[in-house]
């Protein structure tokens, strides 16, 4: 297999959707520092859009492990090879496939650049078409120069694998996590290095967001870039690890791996739709009317990317639970529904939730004109 540098698509990517995203998962888990931001840059305070598109990835630097790929959860950052459609074409009908790290150069059915870029919901989707998984190479990690994202993120994606196997309702198989000449099973449950750390800094950004106490001001509307919505593969296959149309509700642990959130608004919602304008997959639904303005949440297509609160105006969009995610699919739910009146004066339609006649608008005006003329 030929390694490349990973194919970085602006569109996906968070930062590039709404400029001043702290994201920085592909940043914190490459072992090279082959990547850097390309951030927004401000004048007269207002965001320079020609100026942002996202990460730029150092060719000369790069030596295409691939984690990037793996931690990015709108895969912004793809590489064909560790992708769940070209894995699964390969093994066909096999009822075992072989999977080698290439650092290892070990006999295999597929090779991929490092076993840490296998996502858990590959690893799950293996498990649940009855195919044996043999993973070889975890040995060569001790002296791999990907070892610093690498054997953290094994780690992280055998632990987000444990947490969906444990949902499943038929028994899926552990994968064989072997050393390159398959002598002995390695990284075994006793070997646990941080297995959550990697992914500790990117919460702990996002944190005081999410939770409503850090009200910040609106974003400018250059800051925020539309793009058609679209549903990355590791969702996708989340999506149809549990039975379609389960009523109930299965839930796992949060973690960066799994590509699941479920979401709330507090009260205070401004009803500027920042969030459903940056939410990359179309997670978050506007549905409008002439009588009401409602806003949704699809949990099937919300990755976890956390756009959407990091861009909430008052910061009320929070966490519906602290410690769980909600793994399987669900129907849409809605987040906020809100009447709408016709102003009296001017006769448009507004959102109205304080009650009034008249639009805010209109109101803005009446007290312009009172601090003016007294």
């Amino acid at each position: 297999m030929g390694l490349s540098i990973p194919a970085f698509r602006a569109e996906r990517c968070v930062r590039y959707r709404y400029a001043y995203s702290a994201c920085s998962r592909c940043v914190d888990v490459c072992p090279h520092e082959a990547i850097q931001f390309s951030g927004a840059t401000q004048v007269n305070n207002d965001v320079n859009a020609d100026h942002y598109d996202g990460v730029r990835i150092a060719p000369d630097v790069c030596q295409s492990c691939a984690l990037c790929a793996a931690a990015c959860p709108t895969e912004a950052l793809a590489v064909k090879g560790v992708s769940a459609e070209e894995l699964l074409r390969q093994a066909g009908k096999a009822v075992r496939f072989t999977v080698s790290c290439a650092p290892a150069a070990a006999a295999a059915d597929a090779v991929v650049p490092c076993l840490g870029a296998l996502n858990a919901a590959i690893l799950a989707e293996f498990a649940r078409r009855g195919i044996a998984l043999v993973l070889r190479g975890s040995d060569h990690c001790v002296q791999c120069p990907h070892a610093a994202g690498g054997v953290p993120m094994i780690a992280a994606q055998r632990a987000a694998y444990a947490d969906l196997r444990a949902l499943a309702a038929s028994a899926w198989a552990e994968p064989d996590w072997c050393d390159a000449d398959e002598a002995a099973p390695i990284l075994d449950e006793d070997h646990n290095p941080a297995r959550r750390a990697l992914f500790r800094r990117a919460v702990a950004e996002v944190e005081a967001v999410v939770s409503g106490s850090n009200e910040q001001a609106a974003p400018p509307l250059k800051a925020i870039r539309a793009a058609a919505p679209f549903l990355p593969e590791r969702k996708s296959l989340l999506n149809g690890l549990f039975p379609e149309g389960a009523e109930d509700v299965l839930r796992v642990p949060r973690q960066a791996a799994i590509a699941a959130e479920d979401w709330q608004v507090a009260h205070g919602c401004t009803h500027c739709e920042a969030c459903a304008r940056a939410c990359p997959t179309g997670a978050i639904q506007l549905l409008e009317s002439n009588t009401a303005w409602r806003l949704a949440i699809l949990n099937d297509r919300c990755v976890a990317c956390e756009v959407c609160a990091e861009v909430c105006q008052p910061g009320v969009l929070q966490h519906t639970a602290q410690e769980t995610v909600i793994a399987n699919k669900q129907k849409g739910r809605l987040l906020v529904a809100v009447e709408k009146s016709r102003c009296s004066r001017c006769g448009r339609v507004f959102v109205n939730e304080q009650g009034g006649q008249t639009c805010p608008i209109c109101t803005g005006d009446d007290e312009d004109f009172a601090e003016i003329f007294g």
